[in-house]
């Protein structure tokens, strides 16, 4: 009787830590997680380019990644702030000396990089348990995919001038688990630019645009020659921020993406 006690009082002191937890995220994908472990209410300050889901509007926005407001931070009086790893950051040193705790989170390259997030923030934040029971969802979600349609390949362009993923990004991953084939998967990088040359020669049989039309991407030399075209699988209508994001709406993502790649209709 007393060890039940011991437990139920445990994590009873864990439960009402976790409600008096102050969080800055300074990810929009870290912010997303934070929402999924029913921990959104905790988070008091946010990156401008944390827009999702729509509660974020009314939390305090401090900068971004690259340019974060120490100042607005320290006066929020956090108790955890989640940084994705960042060498050498003098900002991150001027909050260590600030004594405020900050967890560095590696970038994510895979989907199973995604469950490691997860796990590292939701024990961060006293919500191991919800942390663990999110990624066994997921990962059931995954399985429900496996159905096999072979693998059409694609291009995906992230940004004007080529700019595309390789096999480092976990863009790279979500694509793969939509049956799709990255014809850059063979480059070690997670994202580059290529020759337009390269684009036309690997011949894709669906291309994902991220910031131009389909008109626009028509006009380049022997656009219209690639599988893709000739197919009508040029893809411009995809929700850009669930895609590139490492966050559980990677799921869905995944599910409209097969879709896409698939439906003989589009």
């Amino acid at each position: 009787m007393r060890f039940l006690i011991f437990v139920f009082t445990f994590f009873l002191s864990l439960n009402s830590f976790a409600k008096g937890l102050r969080i800055i995220s300074l990810m929009p994908s870290y912010t997303e997680i934070i929402f999924a472990l029913g921990m959104g209410a905790n988070l008091v300050g946010i990156s401008n380019y944390c827009d999702y889901p729509p509660a974020t509007e009314k939390i305090e926005k401090v900068g971004d990644y690259l340019r974060p407001n120490l100042e607005k931070i320290y006066s929020l009086k956090p108790d955890i702030v989640f940084v994705s790893e960042w060498k050498d950051s003098v900002f991150l040193k001027n909050l260590e000396k600030l004594g405020i705790k900050t967890v560095q989170i590696k970038n994510e390259k895979s989907v199973e990089d995604i469950f490691r997030t997860i796990e590292i923030i939701s024990f961060q934040i006293k919500k191991g348990e919800e942390g663990l029971n999110l990624i066994e969802k997921m990962r059931r979600k995954i399985k429900s995919f496996d159905e096999n349609k072979g693998k059409k390949s694609l291009y995906i362009e992230i940004d004007r001038g080529q700019w595309t993923v390789g096999k480092e990004s976990f863009i790279n991953d979500i694509v793969s688990r939509a049956q799709g084939e990255n014809i850059f998967a063979d480059v070690t990088a997670g994202y580059f630019q290529v020759p337009w040359e390269m684009v036309v020669e690997r011949n894709p049989d669906i291309v994902i645009l991220f910031r131009e039309s389909k008109s626009e991407f028509l006009k380049r030399p022997l656009a219209k020659k690639i599988k893709a075209a000739k197919n009508g699988k040029i893809i411009t209508d995809i929700d850009i921020d669930c895609l590139s994001r490492p966050s559980p709406r990677v799921l869905d993502m995944i599910d409209v993406l097969r879709k896409k790649f698939y439906d003989k209709k589009d």
